[in-house]
């Protein structure tokens, strides 16, 4: 059977080294001792998000059947979609649905396939997807950045830092700046002692050689960073815990975000920023235009194309030659959306600075983003081709560019590979 253009892209694509610039894989122990490891997989996905709200924490806990009823109320969600691919490219399952009648034929596939002891990340990630490296986000730890390095490279998640106004505040993902040893009205008392214990943090990822800072505050607040004092900033630190303003936090938060900039700026070091889906959607590319001024030595990257504004991030390109944009998640949220902002993005930025990864929690999560990905890049590459646009040799070099050229430009000598 002939394949059509696109596919023909896809295959050849697909076999091409790629950087994967953003991933979390929780302990692959962590599904392998689960009973059921295909509801493990299922729970730590994107699935839950679009069933029940997973992602604003109000609703974690579900069981099996409740599980199956939701999906059975969005069959075409591309948040569901991606791991039927997943398990049809990795296990050979031609169902178009998880329901109870077939549960067991995918919970077998899985579960058999780690029983078999194959390191699964390592076979379909690195071997058959040609991932050569992989960014690793483990956000739920702070400071530690022990990874095997031969396939992954550490970031430095900053979001933590925000809350550290209060002992008692958390990020979205709960997670604190304090550690043993390091809390505040004890060890650390004053604002000054805070900015020291920042500073011994960076210097410690620098020195176990994190490649980028990334921030995902999005989820807990707005992208408006407006460039408070010192003494604005140190005013929400002294107040009493859980009596802080609004006002001062968001003084106290901002002077962090532009702290970080500038110690980016000062290390060489990249940052990667999530944009688009957040709190209260206050998350648009464009809420960064004066960051991209101010700081422009600091090369960032903008996570899922600003979805739903996706024309924002090409629009920014053109004026903004530090600005990077990531196709991550985005294919995943919406095809359709990928192939309408990749499209506008090869206009804009002419094929540079453009990247993809999975952003997913297990193997099966991050091939199905990644195929999702692949085939936007390729479609949209097939369709530039047909329109006459571009050269099939200037389509083919885009694609690499795209899955390795372009990463390797943002994370520099950083990034082994």
């Amino acid at each position: 059977m002939t394949l059509a253009r696109w596919e023909e892209y896809y295959e050849g694509l697909l076999g091409k080294p790629k950087i994967d610039t953003h991933e979390h894989f929780l302990p692959s122990e962590e599904i392998n001792d689960e009973k059921d490891p295909l509801f493990a997989i299922l729970r730590d996905s994107y699935l839950p998000w679009i069933l029940f709200g997973a992602r604003d924490l109000k609703r974690t806990e579900f069981d099996k059947e409740e599980l199956l009823h939701g999906i059975s109320r969005v069959p075409a969600s591309g948040f569901y979609r991606y791991l039927l691919r997943a398990f049809r490219f990795m296990y050979g399952i031609e169902e178009n649905n998880i329901t109870g009648n077939n549960w067991n034929v995918f919970s077998e596939a899985v579960t058999g396939a780690r029983a078999e002891g194959l390191d699964l990340i390592e076979h379909w990630l690195f071997d058959t997807l040609g991932v050569q490296k992989a960014i690793l986000d483990r956000y739920w730890v702070v400071g530690d950045y022990q990874v095997d390095r031969r396939r992954f490279a550490p970031v430095f998640r900053i979001d933590p830092y925000f809350f550290g106004f209060s002992s008692a505040s958390r990020d979205h993902d709960g997670n604190t700046p304090y550690g043993p040893g390091e809390k505040k009205g004890e060890e650390i008392v004053t604002f000054a002692d805070y900015l020291e214990l920042v500073e011994r943090r960076i210097k410690k990822g620098l020195a176990e050689g994190v490649v980028a800072f990334k921030c995902a505050v999005a989820y807990d607040r707005s992208l408006d960073f407006s460039l408070p004092s010192r003494q604005a900033a140190e005013r929400a630190f002294y107040q009493e815990e859980g009596q802080e303003d609004s006002e001062g936090v968001i003084d106290f938060q901002n002077f962090l975000f532009h702290h970080f900039m500038r110690k980016a700026a000062e290390a060489d070091l990249p940052v990667q920023i999530h944009t688009g889906p957040g709190k209260a959607f206050q998350s648009a590319a464009s809420r960064l235009g004066s960051i991209f001024e101010m700081y422009s030595s600091v090369k960032i990257s903008l996570f899922h194309g600003s979805f739903p504004w996706v024309g924002e991030p090409g629009a920014m390109a053109l004026f903004y030659p530090n600005l990077n944009i990531d196709l991550v998640w985005l294919p995943v949220m919406s095809p359709s959306f990928g192939e309408i902002a990749l499209t506008q993005w090869l206009e804009t930025t002419g094929g540079a600075r453009i990247m993809m990864g999975g952003d997913s929690w297990n193997v099966e999560g991050a091939v199905g983003s990644i195929l999702e990905n692949v085939e936007v890049i390729a479609r949209v590459l097939a369709r530039l081709e047909r329109k006459g646009y571009l050269s099939a040799h200037t389509a083919w070099q885009i694609g690499q560019m795209i899955l390795w050229d372009n990463p390797r430009d943002f994370f520099g000598e950083r990034l082994q590979v």
